[in-house]
This record gives structure tokens, sequence and C-alpha cells, in this order.
């Protein structure tokens, strides 16, 4: 597991204006690598006469071997990103052309004249003409809002600068005892960086960093590692350049501590609030606690992140506290067009934040985290656990959650075995026969056709009831026999013909 450690370090005057220099040669050889690796050999053609190693071109610009090879791995890394961007540009983009085509030919059926049909084409015929010219771009370094303001004159070009070259670092590799050729961390508690100077004596500055106590486990933790790949970063607080190092070094995974032998957490993700049901061994429910988010999809991508690791914290905690692992759904996300954009941004922080921030923290601090099946589990929570323990649905699902990660399986009440019994073959379940959550998903739909909300025995026998001897009187079938008199095609057709009888009446 990789562990990354934040420290502060203090440059004298002289020290800083040689930092400045590394931070601009760093990040100019830097920019050069992607242009050259974005465009290819016709670029390079045109700008060196000849076709060239990348690596050899950015050698003869600055001359530091270890350092050219970490331009070449984050170049790599961030063109992959932008092709990987493309791809899934280019799916989404694709899926919005087939959900509105769907929509159009829907409302074609209905009215030919409708009013909402100019705006869909108008919307379809600009989503292909994008689709057509999508490509990759150029990257703008330092995000084109900070360029924006540059042009706009919001920040001056010294400070446009030092905000752009904000980082440079150098990756850790294990070879003949050095973990670090051009950023070193020395025991007395400075950190030795390599210039891009040739000269006797400047070649390196020696800088005194400041640890705290926590951070002195890090410290020793980062002396004794095989390698640290380290990055120094400059940022501006209050008119005043502050600089840290990032020092990024592996550990072992530490043994959990808390796991599921007195029982578990069930963790139920809402894109706005998370529950916590605490469950003992023997899958019985203790106490539940909410977590909410907020109005999270209002905040900036930095100050989401952050907020949502604070609360990431607040879940880890609960689990310390009660001494027990946590169990969460195994969650896949597919990105569906969608055309609103807060509910995209929702489901964004959900699933490229909170779960991995979650997953990081609990094996940080020794919770062990447990992922189980995540279908049919609001249901079943609703269906059999209501009228027990009278919560809401999410802390229903939690609950289920919590009992699937123990081994629990969730059989269906004798009352709903007796229900299907009667009309299961009058109902066309989604799922295919054999399959664990069949006879949930059949209760379900029955449920949700009949209108049946209270799920009290007494309601349920005695509307079961009266549904069969309607099917009876519409089929013209014995009162002990509920399939006699009916087609292969008229099951469905008398079953809704029973119920719309039931549901019209008043009998209850």
């Amino acid at each position: 597991m990789i562990y990354t450690a934040k420290f502060r370090i203090y440059p004298d005057k002289l020290q800083e204006r040689k930092l400045h220099e590394i931070f601009t040669i760093y990040n100019r050889v830097k920019r050069i690598g992607y242009n050259l690796l974005f465009h290819g050999e016709d670029y390079m053609t045109a700008r060196f006469g000849e076709v060239q190693i990348i690596q050899q071109c950015l050698m003869s610009l600055c001359h530091n071997n270890p350092y050219v090879n970490t331009i070449l791995i984050d170049n790599k890394q961030k063109l992959e990103a932008q092709k990987t961007w493309l791809e899934k540009r280019r799916d989404y983009m694709t899926k919005q052309l087939k959900t509105i085509t769907k929509k159009i030919n829907t409302i074609k059926e209905q009215d030919t004249h409708d009013r909402r049909l100019k705006g869909l084409y108008a919307c379809k015929s600009s989503i292909m003409a994008k689709l057509h010219n999508l490509h990759l771009e150029p990257v703008v370094f330092g995000t084109k809002k900070l360029f924006k303001d540059r042009i706009r004159g919001n920040i001056t070009r010294e400070e446009f600068r030092i905000r752009r070259d904000s980082s440079f670092r150098c990756v850790g590799v294990k070879a003949r005892g050095v973990k670090n050729w051009n950023i070193k961390i020395l025991s007395d508690k400075t950190v030795k960086l390599r210039t891009f100077s040739k000269q006797k004596g400047h070649k390196w500055l020696i800088i005194p960093l400041s640890l705290n106590s926590v951070q002195e486990k890090w410290y020793q933790e980062i002396l004794n590692a095989d390698k640290y790949t380290v990055t120094v970063k400059r940022k501006v607080f209050m008119g005043e350049i502050r600089y840290f190092v990032h020092v990024s070094y592996d550990i072992s995974e530490p043994k959990p501590t808390y796991g599921y032998e007195n029982g578990t957490i069930g963790l139920d993700f809402n894109y706005n609030f998370v529950v916590l049901t605490n469950v003992d061994m023997h899958g019985n429910l203790l106490s539940y606690h909410n977590i909410s988010f907020g109005n999270l999809h209002t905040y900036r991508k930095d100050k989401r992140t952050d907020y949502i690791a604070y609360k990431m914290d607040k879940v880890v905690n609960y689990c310390i506290n009660k001494g027990k692992g946590i169990v969460i759904e195994d969650l896949q996300f597919d990105q569906e067009f969608s055309y609103n954009t807060k509910r995209n941004r929702k489901l964004n922080n959900l699933k490229t934040t909170a779960l991995q921030l979650l997953g990081r923290k609990c094996k940080k601090r020794g919770v062990s985290i447990r992922k189980v099946f995540p279908g049919y589990t609001s249901l079943i929570g609703k269906y059999k656990y209501s009228r027990l323990h009278n919560l809401s649905t999410h802390h229903l699902a939690s609950y289920v959650i919590a009992r699937r990660g123990l081994g629990f399986k969730e059989a269906i009440p004798a009352v709903y075995d007796w229900v299907l019994s009667q009309v299961e073959d009058f109902i066309e379940p989604h799922l295919k026969k054999g399959g664990p959550y069949r006879s949930w998903s059949m209760i379900h739909d029955l449920f949700e056709y009949s209108g049946i909300t209270s799920f009290k025995t007494a309601e349920i026998l005695k509307k079961t009831i009266l549904m069969k001897q309607v099917l009876n009187s519409v089929t013209s079938a014995q009162p002990d026999n509920l399939k006699a008199g009916l087609s292969k095609n008229g099951k469905i057709d008398d079953f809704h013909k029973a119920w719309d009888f039931i549901n019209d009446s008043a009998v209850l």
C-alpha cells in the first residue's frame, strides 16, 4: 500500500531563488516532452530536423536523466488519461443520441406535430456535430481557468507562472542502495535536492524540514523504506509562497484490527447521506446512525473532496468505536445519458471519491471492509423487516447489507410463500427460474400492482383470499382450483381483471 506523508520545508533566500529555477526548467521540459509525445514523429521531425528518441531530446535540454524519466512517466500517464477520456466521451455521446432518438420516436407515435420535437431535433443535430468533431486536444498546463484569468488580467504574469509551474518530482528507484537519485530525505531532518547546475558546489540544495509529533513516525518509516518518490510543491498563502515535500512510499498493509467476530456495520450509500447499521454476530439489529452530506453538489471540486474525506473519517470512526468491520455494496456504475447536471455530479461524487476514500481509510486504520451483491437489499428490507423495526427503507437496506455480509440468507416469509403458491402462474417474473431473488422479484411485482403497502399479515391473507375468489368467478372455475378454465394467453388478463375488481370494491 502506498502512503504519502507531507512536510514543510524552509529554504533561505538563495535556496528559494534556486528552487524557482528548478520549478521553471522542470516544467518547461515537461511541456515540451508532452508536445513531443502528443504530436508524434512528424512534430519531432519538424522541430529537430530528424526523428529522435524523446528521451534524448529532453536530455539535451536539462541533462538530468532521473528527472527526464519521471517526466516521461507523467506525460505517458497524462496522455493515456486523455485517450481514456476521449473513449468515455464518445460512448457517452452515443448514448445521448440513442436516448434522444428513442424519445423522438415515442413522441412522433403520439403526435407528429408535438412542439417538443423541434428542440429534440436541434439537440440531436448538435450532438452529432460534436461527435463528428471529437478528437484529442492539447493539454493546458496550469488549468484553463488560470489561463483565462491571466488573459483577462485578473492575475499577473509572475503569479501565473508560479501557479502553473507549481511542482516537480522524482520517482524513486531502488538501485545500488540509492532510494531516490535527485531528492533525498536525510537523517538530520533535511531534504537534499539536485539542481540542473553542473558547477561544483552548486549541484545540490540542502533544506531543513519541520516535523511534529505525528510526522516523526512518518519520517522514520521513510528512512527505513526501500525507495520513495518525492514531489516538491509551492503554494501561495495570503501573498506568501510556501514550500512542501510530499513523500510517497510503500508500507505493508496493516492486519485488520476490527473484523466480524462480534458482528458488523452495514453501510447504505446515497448521494447526499449514508446510513450505518450496527448488527451483532447473530444478525440482530442493535443501533443505527446517519451521516448527511448536505448540498454536496454545490461545492467546488477540491472542497467536495475534502468534505467527503471528512465524512468518510466519521464512518471509519464509527466502525472503530463499535469495534467491527464494515460491509458495503459492490456498486458498479455505467455512465448513462441524463439531462440533469446535478444528478450526474452527485453520482460522480459517489463513485469516484467516496468509495475510493472509504476503502483507503479503512485499510489505513485497520478496519476490515467487505463488498456484497447490491441487488434487492431495499426490497428485502422493505417487505421483510419494515413491520419488525419500523425504520426507513435506507436503514432497512443497510441492515440487509450487514446480514448479507455476515453470510445470512434472506428466506422469504411463510405468508409470502403462500401468496406466491396461489398466484405465481399469473405473474411474469423478471428473473430466471432458480435465481436466489426470483421470489422477491415476484412479490415486489405483485405488491406494486395490487397497492399493498402495510404488509400486515392479516391484510395480505384477506386480500389474497378475496383475489382467489374473484379469479375463480372471472374464470368460472371451481372454488378450490385457481387455475381451472384459464387459457394460456388469458392468465395475465384475468389476473389484472381480478385485481381491478378488488381495488374498485369496498370490501377491504
